[in-house]
């Protein structure tokens, strides 16, 4: 049986480790290694030569889905001046989206953080800070975008960030559910979410009130380091449980699309990216097999 999800991978491959890969190649991984989409990094909405050349890519590589990964600012006092053009710009960015796949993904997060500095302590920031001012400056942008998406087709998540204004689960849900949100769904950032300390279990996380809207799933692992948040390594060699995070999911009905991330790994990229995709089609099979190897499966 295949997998229910559309598989997607996550431009942050291809970065970092003092290497260059056109995006055309970047692109080419994707589709060559079995992926069916690929998820870009932000891109300002008038730089054409860049938008040309992911336009370009995306159609000579066959792949059926485009995403993008759109970080905004706007909810801190000292950001209110910049709050209708941050609006402008992501709509632009929609709009450009669009005319790549006009069936593509706003995977969006909001990164004005109310306690000011990044924290060792994510508690100690981002939504844990926010006044009642911030939180209706995001309900605001959020209802704005919302009514964007709806107008060009396109689907939407929020993704959670630490140091982020969305940082958490909770956080995105209270911002979707005070802007009325129709198109924005909740995503669920692996990584983020399990390195939060103010985040709880993902079985915690999923019992929550609108998580059964669950519209993105990031993959990414690592491990904790000394003196620094973390350090990535490949989706079956860190701290995270991958394998138990996708039996939750999918025991759950989950059949969005399914994001592998690996930023900063190094290495052969095409070897990465096929490295991750084979963990989570081996996983699917696992179950497929043999149910009770899920650690969610009821019966």
């Amino acid at each position: 049986m295949s997998l229910p999800n559309e598989l997607i991978l996550f431009n942050n491959h291809f970065v970092m480790h003092r290497r260059h890969y056109p995006m055309h190649t970047r692109l080419a991984i994707a589709a060559d290694t079995g992926y069916d989409g690929f998820e870009f990094h932000p891109t300002e909405p008038d730089d054409d030569a860049t938008w040309e050349e992911m336009t370009t890519a995306f159609k000579a590589s066959g792949l059926k889905r485009a995403g993008m990964y759109v970080v905004s600012k706007g909810i801190n006092d000292d950001e209110q001046p910049v709050f209708d053009a941050e609006v402008d710009r992501v709509k632009r960015i929609i709009d450009r989206l669009a005319a790549i796949d006009p069936a593509a993904f706003l995977n969006f997060t909001i990164m004005s953080n109310p306690g000011g500095v990044s924290t060792p302590d994510y508690r100690d920031a981002g939504s844990a800070k926010a006044e009642p001012r911030h939180w209706e400056r995001t309900a605001r942008m959020l209802r704005e975008i919302d009514a964007h998406l709806a107008l060009r087709g396109l689907s939407a998540n929020l993704y959670n960030h630490i140091w982020f204004m969305v940082d958490t689960p909770a956080a995105e849900l209270r911002a979707i559910r005070e802007s009325g949100a129709q198109v924005i769904r909740p995503g669920i950032a692996t990584f983020h979410a399990h390195f939060h300390l103010g985040v709880p279990d993902l079985h915690e996380v999923m019992a929550q009130p609108g998580m059964e809207r669950l519209g993105y799933l990031a993959l990414l692992n690592g491990w904790p380091k000394p003196a620094e948040p973390f350090r990535t390594r490949p989706l079956d060699d860190g701290n995270s449980d991958i394998a138990a995070i996708l039996g939750l999911v999918w025991s759950r009905g989950y059949t969005g699309p399914i994001i592998s991330q690996a930023y900063d790994l190094g290495g052969d990229a095409w070897l990465t990216a096929k490295r991750s995709i084979d963990y989570i089609r081996e996983i699917y099979d696992r179950y497929q097999r043999n149910p009770a190897l899920n650690p969610w499966h009821v019966g």
